[in-house]
């Protein structure tokens, strides 16, 4: 499936977004994930088990900073505050302890166990070319023993089943929690200069849940 918002704009029926700020750019022909000042997320209706899923994006900064409290893309349930199963590339800064960072340039390869939610993080180093004026790749291959996050057809990071992570606990990987296609950027950040957007949706060998 390959979803194109310089055809489809902002699809109401493939996207729910809970915020007011999640409006189709006709100029850039993409989707606008809020804007300079403003907040926006949204969630597909669908929900995916397994497959290979490609966000093209355009983020509103030159590298991560911590004034990014919330912005990632990927696969999320927003309603499960557990964030069970979920896979993402984030750019949103925490201090939590255990798995956490104290780095202010952020940008992290994000998974949640399928029972727990426990969050299983690897830290990506940020490329000056993915900066906010380029229309960057980013991929999330979703399988049953592991996790890849590429950016432009390169492995940054794997999760893989069985594999101990820093605090010595055994990764469990999501089998069976279906997940939407979530994408977030609520973070009131007026050090950035242009908007987030997502030029192109590219959804392979998934299994439609819902």
């Amino acid at each position: 499936m390959v979803y194109d918002p310089g055809v489809k704009g902002f699809d109401s029926n493939f996207w729910k977004g809970d915020t007011a700020n999640l409006l189709a750019d006709t100029v850039k022909n993409a989707i606008k994930i809020g804007d300079t000042g403003l907040v926006g997320s949204a969630s597909s209706y669908s929900k995916y088990l397994f497959g290979d899923f490609e966000f093209t994006i355009r983020t509103d900064c030159l590298s991560p900073d911590s004034n990014d409290s919330e912005k990632y893309w990927g696969l999320r349930n927003l309603s499960d505050t557990q964030n069970r199963g979920a896979a993402y590339f984030s750019m949103s800064y925490d201090t939590t302890a255990g798995d956490s960072s104290d780095t202010t340039r952020p940008f992290y390869a994000v998974v949640h166990g399928e029972d727990t939610g426990r969050r299983y993080r690897r830290i990506i180093q940020w490329d000056s070319a993915w900066d906010n004026s380029v229309n960057t790749r980013y991929r999330i291959i979703w399988d049953a023993d592991q996790y890849k996050f590429l950016i432009n057809d390169t492995v940054y990071a794997t999760v893989a089943e069985g594999v101990e992570d820093s605090n010595g606990d055994e990764v469990l990987l999501n089998k069976q929690i279906p997940q939407a296609v979530r994408l977030s950027n609520r973070s009131l950040d007026t050090t950035d200069t242009s908007v987030t957007t997502l030029k192109l949706l590219n959804i392979r060998n998934a299994q439609k849940v819902i």
